[in-house]
């Protein structure tokens, strides 16, 4: 069911069968999230508004402002405006020698620190090539505000037994996936014993925060960029691309096309995914 909090009706002008006619759409919500850190200023995101606190301990964790929970004092989220209370109280991350910002594939601006947040990914973990497809399925089909406006990434964390950890929706990709590492920090999720699903890109920025959390294994519906991959096998990361499970429903150009065999690329890592 979709979160009323995420989505509102719109009225639009349909064509269909040559006739246009008044009709209403769903469309999702995008609201901004200023977040401010022992009372300065650090960022406003727009995010879509669930997991609101999941989605700024995760930020902060992935752009390497923090390094670990126990940093956070306090995530108090009032009137749409996150203050965080970190243990160092004259630390002011806006000015931080340290950081320096670039635009980022989806448009945005993130925090860049070269090598010195990259982290070698240390995990025996092992996973089914079929439980990767029964993840990939899972995800589509809970997240019912992506089936609902196609206007939103998903990104979900499994167990082994391809077991639901938690699943989440988003405008952004990168929110996504800052929502599910701030959810797996907050809730103490051990990360090198799960394996993450993902509709979105996997770039450089993207691979990073996946290997700063230690999470061994990336799958995604769509494709790697060179640097993601260069950044991925440096840290020991399994990337697999292009999951198509048999039957799933891929929206070409004014069309769908139906898989008729189940396919993946694996990019790097393979020795994690047993395909027998």
């Amino acid at each position: 069911m979709v979160n009323l909090k995420t989505l509102k009706q719109m009225d639009c002008w349909k064509l269909s069968t040559g006739r246009i006619s008044a009709a209403k759409t769903g469309v999702v919500i995008e609201q901004e999230l200023p977040i401010y850190v022992n009372g300065s200023r650090l960022a406003a995101a727009s995010i879509t508004p669930t997991f609101e606190k999941e989605f700024v301990t995760g930020y902060l964790f992935g752009q390497g402002f923090i390094n670990s929970l126990e940093e956070i004092e306090s995530i108090e989220i009032e009137d749409n405006i996150a203050h965080v209370l970190l243990s160092d109280i004259g630390k002011t991350l806006t000015s931080t020698d340290k950081t320096n910002y670039r635009i980022v594939s989806g448009g945005g601006r993130s925090a860049y620190f070269g090598n010195a947040g990259l982290r070698k990914i240390k995990s025996d973990f092992i996973v089914r090539k079929q439980d990767i497809y029964a993840a990939m399925n899972t995800l589509f089909n809970s997240a019912g505000l992506y089936g609902e406006t196609e206007g939103v990434h998903a990104a979900g964390l499994f167990s082994s037994k391809a077991d639901p950890i938690c699943i989440v929706e988003d405008i952004g990709r990168h929110n996504t996936l800052d929502k599910v590492v701030g959810y797996a920090l907050l809730h103490k999720v051990d990360c090198s014993k799960t394996f993450l699903v993902s509709t979105g890109r996997m770039a450089s920025e993207m691979v990073t925060k996946i290997c700063r959390c230690g999470i061994p294994i990336i799958a995604t519906k769509t494709a790697v960029t060179d640097k993601g991959l260069e950044i991925g096998k440096k840290c020991n990361l399994t990337i697999i691309g292009f999951v198509r499970d048999k039957g799933t429903k891929i929206n070409t150009d004014m069309d769908v096309r139906v898989i008729e065999a189940a396919g993946m690329k694996i990019y790097s890592g393979a020795a994690r995914v047993l395909c027998e």
